[in-house]
């Protein structure tokens, strides 16, 4: 049984107990009496889907359910001692129900979109492995937006194959009633680029659990923000849904309290996108089959571009870009992987769509192995681990996937001059593509040969800005809401 299914009994019985005190001032008794028998029969019948029947309880509802049956045919005549003896009777089968059913929590997590399942994926693994509950994986459909409308889009079949994934229109909201919900998104019908189907908003699902959990997709920024800054969104409509919200660190939850957000929603807990790294870095891992023999050897460069890459400033960037995809033509025993965002395509389609014959072509060539394109590897799975993994160096500006890159201590080329004003990170733990004393086309020579002065100011860059970058942030997640569920 789980434990929501375990509250509402106790609210009928609470109900029916309510129905015994008044019995005596009632004008339909019989009528109270009826009620009370059909909450027995639904107790009833909930019990009765136990795998192991729990006989005490059992026995105990009989008995009461028998009392109600005698009063029914007595007339309902009732006075001090039936009332008595009814209200003893209730309050042993709450006694005996407490102690002899133990609940299972009812889990269930409703990821969109695999590439960011990693957000989830140790949280998950928390209450999978917990005998005291039962996890279920639902990825949900969701819309890519566009200039010209919404594109149903569906990623289940994606997600890796060790997790056993329930389809969508197999879950029931109605019937589970699940004890905790987790989402990595809350944005309802107000985000620009993906909206996640109506179904899964919020809003509704709120009216399903008393544990709405949200463990953002991204690690956030390594820079504290200000008190005008927009990065946070903590201010949208969803997030008065929301019971509880995961924070990486300290400044996050401040910024939060500044934008109204209650503290008692706020748990500074870390982030389990750091947990699948940490177990990636500890552990061999397989590399696509077509990456092996292209990067054995070699010296690797990896490349982020965010979101909004081709947004605005499109052309600039793209000379850039294009700039550091010739690394090769620099360090000749080097090859660059490229990461695109997952949602590129998705906000060039919404910003720039005069630029996607190009972008689809670039990306066709790359992906086709074009000679001019030879030593890149595009890299558009949804798991990112191996890329981090296989990178010597990373060009990236500050982005989710630098953040989670600064566990493994590795060279950092930061895409701009300097370090973003009040960081968490010292400015001489990374590297700058376009300092003018040191330019990028001139550390990818030195970096060839080992140059690498900062090898020692990159230590435990992680824990300078985030908490729990050990593996242990999902369990701390899971065993935290855990015990919120049960102490409510």
């Amino acid at each position: 049984m789980f434990r929501s299914m375990k509250t509402r009994i106790f609210d009928l019985l609470d109900t029916v107990s309510d129905m015994v005190e008044e019995m005596r001032t009632l004008s339909d008794r019989r009528g109270a009496i009826s009620d009370c028998l059909g909450a027995i029969e639904a107790i009833s019948a909930q019990l009765e889907e136990e795998e192991t029947a729990p006989g005490r309880t059992v026995d105990k509802l009989i008995h009461l359910q028998a009392m109600f049956k005698d009063l029914y045919a007595e007339g309902a005549f009732v006075n001090d001692k039936s009332v008595a003896l009814l209200r003893k009777l209730v309050r042993d089968l709450q006694t005996t129900l407490r102690v002899e059913i133990k609940p299972k929590l009812n889990v269930v997590f409703f990821p969109y979109k695999a590439s960011m399942w990693d957000s989830l994926e140790s949280v998950y693994e928390a209450a999978a492995n917990d005998p005291d509950c039962v996890a279920q994986v639902v990825p949900i459909p969701y819309y890519q937006l566009s200039q010209d409308g919404a594109v149903p889009a569906y990623e289940g079949e994606l997600f890796p194959a060790h997790i056993p994934v329930t389809h969508f229109n197999e879950y029931s909201l109605e019937a589970e009633q699940p004890d905790i919900i987790f989402v990595h998104n809350i944005y309802d019908q107000y985000n620009t680029l993906t909206r996640v189907h109506e179904h899964f908003f919020t809003s509704n699902l709120k009216q399903y659990t008393d544990m709405l959990v949200y463990v953002p997709y991204h690690v956030s920024s390594f820079v504290p923000p200000t008190e005008s800054d927009s990065r946070l969104a903590y201010d949208i409509p969803g997030i008065k849904n929301i019971d509880k919200v995961i924070l990486v660190n300290e400044f996050l939850k401040q910024g939060a309290l500044r934008q109204g957000v209650p503290k008692e929603k706020l748990l500074v807990l870390g982030s389990p996108k750091f947990d699948a790294l940490v177990k990636a870095m500890n552990n061999e891992i397989d590399y696509p089959i077509e990456w092996v023999e292209r990067i054995q050897g070699k010296r690797v460069y990896l490349i982020n571009t965010p979101v909004l890459m081709f947004a605005n400033n499109l052309f600039n960037r793209l000379e850039t870009l294009i700039n550091f995809l010739n690394i090769p033509t620099v360090d000749p025993n080097s090859i660059v992987i490229w990461r695109p965002h997952p949602l590129t395509q998705a906000s060039i389609k919404q910003y720039s769509p005069f630029f996607m014959e190009y972008y689809v072509r670039l990306t066709s060539s790359i992906r086709n192995r074009d000679p001019l394109y030879r030593h890149i590897i595009l890299d558009e799975s949804a798991d990112y681990i191996p890329a981090l993994k296989a990178a010597d160096v990373i060009i990236s500006n500050v982005g989710s996937l630098l953040r989670s890159f600064l566990l493994t201590e590795k060279k950092v080329l930061f895409w701009g001059s300097s370090m973003p004003e009040g960081s968490l990170i010292p400015n001489n733990a990374f590297y700058y593509a376009f300092d003018e004393q040191e330019p990028w086309f001139d550390l990818i020579k030195k970096f060839s040969e080992g140059y690498d002065p900062l090898a020692e100011n990159r230590k435990g860059m992680a824990k300078k800005a985030y908490v729990n970058t050990d593996g242990s942030s999902g369990a701390k997640v899971y065993q935290t809401i855990k015990e919120r569920v049960l102490k409510k």
